[in-house]
């Protein structure tokens, strides 16, 4: 292929674009892998979910198959020799909709969950079992019952029995999305817009659409305070059913309401160190109303996650029903923001959510129309409601939906058999129990305890007086190059 594209090439029969190094692109796993089963040289791949323009040539469409290998992997096994698990993924082949292959070379760079980080050298690096809140808390109680017998029993049969650990074998399954960027340069040529993939607005509906966008209010508020707090970065057109359907193909799921039980589960979530579904959402007000529906895409751990609230409006466009919606990305804790005891904090750059949602539901073949609309007398820079900053273009994604019977998910895999996450019982019984006492050899005196108080508080009192940063963000944001490069 690479001669025949050289000659055609030469022949001015074809011409090759670059897709420069530095350029992000988002992808979603199509195969499981994980730190406990899978083997150096292992198969792995993936899809695309956000189409890749430079120029406003299409040259990567979503959709497009990256193939790759486990370079590397570290198992936590009994705990002997480790207390984390890391793996190193290497894509090295792009397959286009058309069945063309192109050699690529990329590192890894976010992995969208909770637990895990990625090292500047591509490196997934897992969490370490004894790091949740739980385990740490039983260190304290430890330590006030000193070393009376009884005591120990108690306490080792808390540890065993009764607190529930994270897993800290890496475990990502069909649907976990990860961010790679580019080492090389890759040349690649112009695609054609894909038939079943959403179109831009044409010039009468953008013109009809700005009485419309003049309507709509730019801030939701806090009801507590009526403080202005997440802007709205998002409009859709279509029914509820639709909506709804898109986000269930994407991955996502509605946020539980407020109540004792979900708050309490939220909690349980937090302290333990893993996801939980029904962890509700802070209500905002837009127009004095309460959002009509709310959604978010949980991690595998509570400090981060993807959120949306959605207002319907009294107008119709084009004889359909119009939505508006505010979003945004929780990137870690914070406490005692505003009169919060407990809140989130979120990523600044709250294009990239805007961007994340508008192609996540794009990619369900739900979307009929994606486009940004261009909006005046709004900020670039601003605060929310709990005082975290917000930068944005100012753009509003307009999204219009259609029916759909065969929609692209989320999940979709060509496995037959998935991994195991983790050895069996007895293996998980005997891993604890050494990673236990291996933590409590180093961490469970009053010297370690000490400097782990001082340096969380240290810790939040800093991140209450520095702004927050972009979290998991490269120098060249996928999303932001899409949209200026369009």
């Amino acid at each position: 292929m690479g001669l025949l594209a050289y000659l055609l090439c030469s022949a001015g029969l074809l011409t090759i674009r670059e897709v420069p190094a530095g350029t992000r692109l988002e992808i979603r796993l199509t195969s499981t892998v994980g730190s406990y089963a899978s083997k150096a040289g292992s198969p792995v791949s993936a899809v695309l979910i956000a189409p890749v323009r430079v120029g406003g040539e299409l040259l990567l469409p979503a959709g497009s198959i990256l193939t790759g290998t486990v370079k590397s992997v570290r198992r936590v096994g009994y705990g002997i020799l480790h207390e984390t698990a890391a793996m190193v993924l290497e894509f090295n082949e792009i397959v286009l909709p058309d069945d063309e292959t192109v050699p690529l070379l990329a590192r890894v760079i976010a992995v969208d969950n909770g637990r895990e980080r990625v090292e500047k050298n591509g490196k997934i690096e897992g969490m370490r079992m004894t790091s949740s809140l739980a385990y740490r808390f039983s260190g304290y109680i430890r330590m006030a019952l000193m070393l009376n017998v009884h005591a120990e029993m108690a306490v080792w049969a808390i540890k065993t029995l009764v607190i529930q650990v994270p897993e800290p074998e890496i475990y990502f399954k069909p649907g976990v999305e990860l961010s790679l960027t580019l080492t090389e340069p890759l040349p690649a040529r112009a695609q054609h817009e894909p038939e079943d993939g959403p179109r831009r607005l044409a010039e009468t509906e953008r013109d009809s659409l700005d009485d419309l966008l003049a309507s709509i209010p730019n801030r939701a508020t806090r009801p507590s305070n009526g403080r202005p707090s997440d802007l709205i970065n998002l409009m859709f057109v279509g029914s509820r059913e639709q909506i709804s359907a898109a986000f269930r193909a994407a991955g996502w799921s509605e946020a539980a309401p407020v109540t004792m039980r979900s708050r309490f589960q939220g909690i349980r979530a937090v302290v333990e160190g893993r996801s939980s579904n029904s962890f509700p959402m802070t209500h905002l007000r837009l127009n004095d109303a309460e959002a009509d529906m709310s959604w978010q895409k949980s991690l595998n751990d509570l400090s981060k996650r993807h959120h949306i609230r959605i207002w319907k409006q009294p107008e119709m466009w084009e004889g359909q029903e119009v939505w508006v919606a505010a979003a945004t990305r929780d990137i870690d804790f914070a406490y005692m923001h505003h009169g919060s005891a407990m809140t989130h904090r979120i990523d600044g750059n709250i294009d990239l959510e805007r961007d994340k949602i508008a192609h996540d539901l794009a990619f369900t073949s739900y979307v009929e129309v994606l486009d940004w609309s261009e909006r005046s007398g709004i900020p670039s820079v601003m605060r929310n409601g709990t005082g975290d900053l917000m930068t944005t273009d100012t753009k509003l994604a307009v999204l219009r939906f259609r029916d759909c019977d065969t929609p692209r998910l989320a999940t979709d895999t060509m496995e037959v058999d998935s991994l195991p996450v983790h050895g069996k019982m007895a293996q998980r019984f005997v891993r604890r129990e050494i990673l236990s006492m291996r933590n409590d050899l180093v961490r469970n005196n009053v010297y370690w305890r000490g400097y782990e108080g001082i340096r969380w508080i240290v810790t939040s009192v800093r991140g209450r007086s520095r702004p927050p940063e972009v979290a998991d963000v490269a120098p060249n944001a996928p999303f932001t190059r899409f949209v200026s490069l369009r």
